[in-house]
């Protein structure tokens, strides 16, 4: 299959490049730019430098692809510009599919975020569960699926939109600047300090995702790639309170390096724990199955060496 990705610079994108690449298929990667060091992790792919808010360079592009998959949506850090944030996700994503529909690429997988159901979740979730935003982050990338919904409702472009969780693993390429990230946060303050601050109470609860499971996830939609219209989560079994990563974080700097970590909670809200789960019966219909390897603890040791090695 010959796959054009978006945002191949960054954390999904790069990671998802690599997997297809391994799986054999042909992948087109994209970015507004290429750090040096993916540009060495993908270099069985075709490398193109393309902003996809460059509307007049983007009608100028030709490509075949029998897919994209589209990551170049604003993070969380940039969803903080609302602007910026909406132009990226809303008019980025319109863009990419009018150029899906210019080039005769057919089907588009576009990336939204979890978020779109809320950030403090409760009791069982699903795809039917409700919508509630409560951030720009998950508004902007809200937008993002009524275009792919619309597209594909008139008839232009099959599309999927997926939900990825809490997205955690190995760091493979120096380009990564995600360091607010759970586990991500946790794993530098204690190799640069020897601490863990949660300023927080730590009790709030989140799905976390490996990145192997999540390239899972996404072959097995590629696979099977509906007709019409739909919406999966990339979620997994794993869910944490703050406090439990941190400890496990914790735990493993000890084990690995001999040295203690100390651990700082530094706030008292939220009182309790909000309790829920993910149900991922869409994808396990689709012949998707979680690889227990790829737990948090050997992403937390993962994460750790790349920290030493920086």
């Amino acid at each position: 299959m010959k796959i054009l990705i978006t945002g191949a610079n960054g954390f999904i994108g790069s990671y998802l490049a690599d997997y297809l690449l391994t799986k054999g298929h042909d992948v087109i990667a994209t970015s507004r730019q290429f750090h040096a060091s993916t540009r060495k992790l993908l270099t069985r792919a075709s490398i193109i430098e393309l902003d996809v808010l460059d509307k007049e360079e983007m009608e100028k592009l030709e490509i075949t692809a029998d897919i994209i998959i589209h990551t170049a949506t604003a993070n969380d850090s940039i969803s903080k510009d609302t602007l910026k944030g909406i132009e990226l996700s809303a008019v980025g994503t319109k863009n990419i599919l009018d150029f899906a529909v210019r080039n005769h690429i057919p089907a588009c997988m576009v990336f939204s975020t979890f978020q779109v159901y809320g950030t403090e979740l409760l009791g069982e979730i699903d795809e039917s569960s409700q919508l509630h935003c409560q951030n720009d982050y998950g508004l902007n990338h809200l937008y993002a699926e009524l275009y792919a919904e619309m597209y594909s409702r008139l008839g232009k472009v099959r599309c999927v939109s997926v939900r990825p969780s809490n997205v955690y693993g190995n760091i493979i390429t120096d380009a990564f600047n995600r360091w607010n990230l759970v586990p991500g946060c946790f794993c530098r303050e204690a190799a640069d300090s020897g601490t863990i601050t949660i300023k927080s109470s730590g009790k709030q609860m989140r799905n976390f995702v490996n990145l192997q499971n999540l390239c899972r996830a996404a072959e097995a939609v590629l696979e099977h790639f509906p007709v019409s219209y739909e919406c999966y989560n990339f979620a997994s079994s794993q869910g944490y309170t703050m406090q439990e990563v941190a400890i496990k974080v914790k735990e493993v700097f000890e084990k690995k390096y001999g040295k203690p970590v100390a651990l700082h909670i530094t706030g008292n809200q939220p009182a309790e724990t909000n309790f829920f789960n993910v149900k991922l019966d869409k994808l396990h219909r689709l012949g998707f199955t979680e690889d227990e390897d790829y737990n948090l603890e050997t992403a937390i040791e993962q994460i750790f060496n790349y920290c030493k090695s920086t």
